[in-house]
Parts: structure tokens; C-alpha cells; sequence
């Protein structure tokens, strides 16, 4: 076991949030930790070995639990400080202002339709060009004897008596005492087995540690001999309880070389990126408490977010997973395997789980419209190694194949014909839109609705027939084949399955909209159906039910409150 504790000297954290500049970081991410032992590394004089070694050890020992007080996040205000180099920010005011009124206009263009998003879109575009060609002007240097008559003005304008000041926030949290003079938190790798030497190796590190976050935010770090009863977990095993979560960013093998890599990149360039890997953590379970329930389809996702293209409804879901899933095959060359294409190598359909490829609509909140915003890649619950690593290097090489330069990370075209063609991109932060969070889809709920229409796994009937008998037999036919797809994917029988024509959440298409879908051998056309679900226990999403789940119909979002 290993424990390193964080001791915060001025009773707070200032760290801003990776996904909202106005807003605290809580808890403490683990890669800031392992950036903050990283940087005391380097500003040693003389380098240890040993230190560098414990460091690539620690980078291999995966996410660690957390120990954190709840903490308030105290009230942002802006300041306004002076500038170091004006030369260089007073030159990127205008631009950085363009670009942020152009996303203002872009999100208060998404309720108005497809025109005005256009035109925002194409703004955004054009702000963000003259923003990028002013910061490469900024920071090229001036030839000797070439400054111009500006100057002597700009050099001057460095003086402190004349510099500009920006507006600035510095976002924090205060955490509750946890019984000692300063709050604390404790990041703890309970399967660690570090030798002595080792563990001595990172305390003599850690105790040279003197910020984590902002510069304002001291800390003091020690290695300690027990850990305590965590407050966050990582959540791989469905050991947590969903629905109290959050997406921190950790490290992974390589960190250290990445860190290395980033400082040279962005050494002498505005900005700066932690490289690091997302994981969700949710609140542990208490003694006795039960798992819940979870499908076959885990919650390890690759989310393609959308970034240009035609903003296509949710009833084109099917054209762009098919899409999606020939981009793949054809990365991987000759001989995909089961886990993408879902046939075996007999050329007959995967009879075991597979990957899903499933569009993401914009549905369940006051101002949806049912737009695909983006595109998961849902891998099973028992993929093995292999079957990961096939899925990421096809992703990978796809990725090679539309690299443009230092383009990190590569657009990817989906072409659709005649309706031009969808670019996606990886996503490698949370998502600011609730419909790109995996957590959205994989909480924990008793109430589940569906976002897309279910394909029925056998005819029920005529849903649609003027005798009553003949249409109420129709319906429980076809609530008792969803009932049966609940089981088939790993959740116990619903108490009670209601189906509908009609969709259940705001922003989803009706049955009548979807194109028809067939499936089978021979292929057959299936029944289309909206469906509500209710558990007599909470399940775990995601939930993807009946014959076109591996391409996104039968998709199902929980229901929190009233619904």
C-alpha cells in the first residue's frame, strides 16, 4: 500500500476546473499531484536516479483512491492584475474577445435551426483564424534593428508603472478540517507494493513539494504508513454508487515522458495542457450495500464529438454508425476482428458482445432537438485485452490517415452523400454538453426512457389494428419481447415495460420518422417501438436493447426525480 498526503498550509485549493474556467477543481485531480512531484524533480539541482525511477514506477500504479473533505467552492471574483509581457497579451485582447463573443452568439444560435447555427459556426470559424494568426505573430521574434517605431513604446510599456492590467479569476475551494490544523487529502494506491527504499525515495521527493494548483495554493506532502476510508474511488468494477460522480484526470505509463514532451512543445508558446488520461470517480459504497445491476455494454467509452458538418436528427443515426463502423474496418485493413465488425471470421453474426457504434442525440432537457452531437464507441463489459487494443489501434490509424501537421487530435470525416459530409474528433476532456458524459447514460436509476426507438426482436402484431383485443395483444407482445431484451443484455425483468409510439423525451424523434431497419438472416424488417422502463431496484446503464443496439436504436437514458 501506498498513501501520500497533501496538506493544504492556507486552509484552501485554487485550481481551476479542466472543463470551466469560472469554476474550482474538487477534489484535487491525481495527475496535478504527480505533476507537483514531477516539477520538484526537475528544479533539483542535481537529479536523482532513484527519484526519476520512483516516479515511472508511480506512473504504473494506476488511479488511486481519494480521501477529500466536502469543500465550498468560494465565490469568483474577477481582479485585474498587470500583464508581464503586454507586448505580447495587449496585442491578443481584441482577438481573444472576438473569439469569445463569436461562442456566445454560436451557443445562443443552436435553439434558432440549422441557418443561424451555420452562420455561427462560420464566425466562430473566422474569429478563431484571426486569433491564431495574431498569437503566431505575437510570439515570432523581431530581427535586430527591425522593431519599428512601436518599439520603444512597447518596451517602455513593460515598465510596472505602465503596465496594462487584464481581468483575471482564480477559482477555489474550501474544504472542511478533517481533525488537524490544515485540511488534508490523501491519494492512496491500496494494491501498491513499493519497497522501502522506494517509499523513502518518494518522501524525500514529496517533501519538496511546495504547491498544488495555483501558485497561492501551499501544500505540504508526506508519504504516510495507513491510508483512510476513501471518499472517492475509481469506478471500472461498478463498485460505486453512479449518480454521485466526478471525471478526474489521472496518469497512465508514459506520463512522465508526456510531461517532458508537453514543457518542450509549449516552452515558448502561450497556454498550457496537462496531458492526461480521464477517469470517472464515484462516491464508495457503504458496508453492505448492494451492487446494482449492469448491462453487457460497459461504460468505457470513446466519445466522437461532432465539430463541423450538417446537424443531422437523430433519425439519420443509423447512415452515420454504419458510416462510422466502415471508417474502423477500414483502418484496421484485411481481417477485422470480431470485436469491430461483430461476424465472426465465418462471415455469420458475433454471437458473444461486440463493439456499438452509437450516435448521440441531444435529448431529456427543456431545449433539445434531437441532434446527433456526437458518437460513442461502447465497448462490452468483458472485452479482453486484445479487443481493446484492436478497437484503439483502428482508432488510431484512422486518426493517422487525416493528420494534418501538429492537428492533435485529427478531424474525421463521415461522408454521407448527398448530405455532405460529418466531421468528428476523440474527445480528451469532459465534455461540456451532458449528452457527450458517458455518466449521463451509465448512471444508476429505476426509471429508464429511450432516446431512440427500440427494433423489436420478433414481430408482436399490428400495433396499429382497429380491433382492441387484436392491439392490446399487440402491445403486451411487444412489452413483454422488451422485458426479454433487458435479460438479454444482463439486467433483471423490469417491474413494468410501457410501450408507445410516441417519444418519451423531449427532443426524441417518433417511431414513424425512423427509416426502416432490418436485421436477421434472412434480414427482416423490425418493429419500431418507444419504451419506458421501471426496475424494482436501480440498474446501471448503459442500456441498449433490441436488434439494432450495436448502431444506436434502443437507447435509453435514465429518468432522475419525477422524469
Amino acid at each position: 500500500m501506498l498513501a501520500i498526503e497533501v496538506a493544504l498550509l492556507t486552509g484552501r485549493y485554487v485550481a481551476t476546473a479542466v472543463d470551466d474556467r469560472g469554476r474550482a477543481e474538487w477534489p484535487p485531480h491525481p495527475a496535478r499531484l504527480f505533476s507537483a512531484l514531477v516539477a520538484a524533480y526537475f528544479e533539483a539541482l542535481d537529479r536523482s536516479d532513484d527519484e526519476r525511477a520512483a516516479l515511472e514506477w508511480l506512473e504504473q500504479q494506476g488511479p488511486p483512491e481519494i480521501t477529500a473533505p466536502e469543500a465550498a467552492a468560494r465565490e469568483v471574483v474577477t481582479v485585474f492584475v498587470p500583464v508581464n509581457d503586454t507586448s505580447v497579451v495587449g496585442s491578443l485582447d481584441d482577438e481573444a474577445l472576438a473569439v469569445r463573443e463569436a461562442r456566445a452568439e454560436l451557443d445562443a444560435a443552436r435553439p434558432k435551426g440549422s441557418k443561424a447555427l451555420a452562420a455561427a459556426e462560420k464566425a466562430l470559424a473566422k474569429a478563431e483564424a484571426r486569433f491564431n494568426e495574431a498569437v503566431r505573430k505575437a510570439v515570432a521574434p523581431v530581427p535586430t534593428g527591425k522593431e519599428g517605431k512601436d518599439g520603444p513604446g512597447k518596451a517602455a510599456s513593460i515598465l510596472p508603472e505602465r503596465r496594462t492590467r487584464q481581468p483575471r479569476t482564480f477559482p477555489s475551494s474550501a474544504p472542511a478540517e478533517m481533525g488537524s490544523a490544515a485540511p488534508h487529502i490523501v491519494f492512496a494506491w491500496p494494491n501498491a507494493a513499493p519497497s522501502p527504499e522506494l517509499r523513502a525515495t518518494l518522501d524525500a521527493l514529496a517533501a519538496r513539494v511546495t504547491r498544488l494548483g495555483h501558485s497561492s495554493s501551499l501544500v505540504s506532502v508526506r508519504v504516510r504508513d495507513d491510508r483512510p476510508e476513501p471518499t472517492w474511488i475509481p469506478d471500472g468494477a461498478g463498485q460505486g454508487r453512479a449518480g454521485d460522480e466526478a471525471v478526474l484526470r489521472v496518469v497512465g505509463p508514459g506520463q512522465l515522458t508526456a510531461l517532458c514532451t508537453a514543457f518542450e512543445l509549449q516552452a515558448d508558446t502561450p497556454g498550457r495542457v496537462l496531458p492526461a488520461s480521464f477517469q470517472r470517480y464515484v462516491r464508495p459504497r457503504a458496508a453492505g450495500e448492494a451492487s446494482a445491476p449492469a448491462p453487457r455494454f460497459s461504460d468505457e467509452w470513446i466519445v466522437l464529438r461532432r465539430v463541423a458538418g450538417p446537424r443531422l436528427p437523430s433519425v439519420r443515426g443509423l447512415d452515420v454508425a454504419r458510416t462510422v463502423r466502415k471508417a474502423m474496418m477500414a483502418a484496421h485493413g484485411p481481417g477485422a476482428p470480431e470485436i469491430l465488425s461483430g461476424h465472426r471470421a465465418s462471415g455469420g453474426p458475433s454471437e458473444r458482445p461486440h463493439l456499438a457504434y452509437v450516435p448521440l442525440p441531444f435529448v431529456g432537457s427543456e431545449h433539445a432537438d434531437g441532434a446527433i452531437l456526437g458518437v460513442a464507441l461502447i465497448l462490452p463489459r468483458d472485452a479482453t485485452r486484445d479487443e481493446r487494443l484492436a478497437v484503439y489501434r483502428a482508432l488510431d490509424a484512422w486518426e493517422q490517415q487525416r493528420r494534418d501537421g501538429d492537428e492533435e487530435p485529427p478531424r474525421l470525416p463521415v461522408h454521407l452523400g448527398r448530405t455532405g459530409e460529418l466531421i468528428l474528433e476523440r474527445l480528451e476532456e469532459q465534455a461540456f454538453q451532458s449528452t457527450l458524459r458517458p455518466a449521463t447514460w451509465c448512471a444508476e436509476a429505476t426509471s429508464w426512457a429511450s432516446a431512440t426507438p427500440v427494433a423489436l426482436d420478433r414481430n408482436p402484431g399490428d400495433l396499429g389494428a382497429r380491433d382492441p383485443q387484436k392491439e392490446a395483444a399487440a402491445y403486451a407482445e411487444a412489452e413483454a419481447t422488451v422485458a426479454m431484451a433487458c435479460e438479454r443484455i444482463g439486467l433483471p425483468r423490469p417491474a413494468r415495460v410501457t410501450v408507445a409510439p410516441a417519444a418519451p423525451l423531449a427532443g426524441a424523434e417518433k417511431t414513424r420518422d425512423f427509416p426502416p431497419f432490418q436485421a436477421g438472416t434472412p434480414p427482416l424488417q423490425r418493429v419500431l417501438v418507444h419504451a419506458t422502463l421501471t426496475f424494482d431496484a436501480p440498474v446501471r446503464g448503459p442500456i441498449l436493447l433490441g436488434a439494432g443496439r450495436y448502431f444506436g436504436l434502443g437507447l435509453f437514458r435514465p429518468l432522475r426525480g419525477d422524469g
